[in-house]
């Protein structure tokens, strides 16, 4: 009546298949896993591109700001660190960089001479390009760069005033 079933009805996974299917979806996890590393990563570089940035251009306002309300503190052809962010008053610091986690320095000045002509020497009227950067400090040690700006500044002044 009841008669033998075939062996080949209670077959089932050998183990050699189950070896290569979690050795597949090893390999499909491990590149998942690297490519959201990876996106993360990006992510994070791009955030502190974008905030440098930021803090670059509001250091470079607050100069200007500084320079434009107190024209006597003009220095022709300023050398390196003139005007580094920590020098300037309180007043015109910017806020992001007031509380120590960042750092803006003026690391390089030349004279520009589009405004006035005079590229040979340092006159009290020259313009002068300043390259600033902006860092981040951890434990008062300055870290990475994470932006610099060339900005040209001109001696803030009106009328008969520059002709000195």
């Amino acid at each position: 009546m009841f008669g033998r079933r075939p062996w080949r009805a209670d077959e089932g996974v050998t183990l050699i298949e189950v070896l290569v299917a979690i050795t597949i979806l090893g390999i499909a996890g491990v590149a998942i896993m690297a490519g959201l590393q990876t996106s993360i990563l990006a992510s994070d570089i791009h955030r502190k591109q974008t905030t440098g940035g930021a803090y670059v251009r509001s250091y470079a306002e607050a100069l200007q700001q500084y320079l434009t309300d107190n024209p006597g503190a003009w220095v022709p052809c300023a050398p390196v660190g003139t005007w580094d962010v920590q020098d300037l008053p309180a007043s015109y610091r910017p806020d992001v960089l007031n509380g120590g986690a960042y750092v803006g320095t003026q690391i390089a000045s030349s004279p520009y001479a589009a405004f006035d002509g005079n590229s040979s020497g340092c006159g009290v009227n020259t313009a002068v390009r300043l390259t600033l950067q902006v860092a981040s400090t951890k434990n008062g040690v300055k870290s990475a760069t994470l932006e610099t700006l060339d900005v040209v500044i001109q001696r803030p002044c009106g009328g008969a005033q520059c002709l000195s």
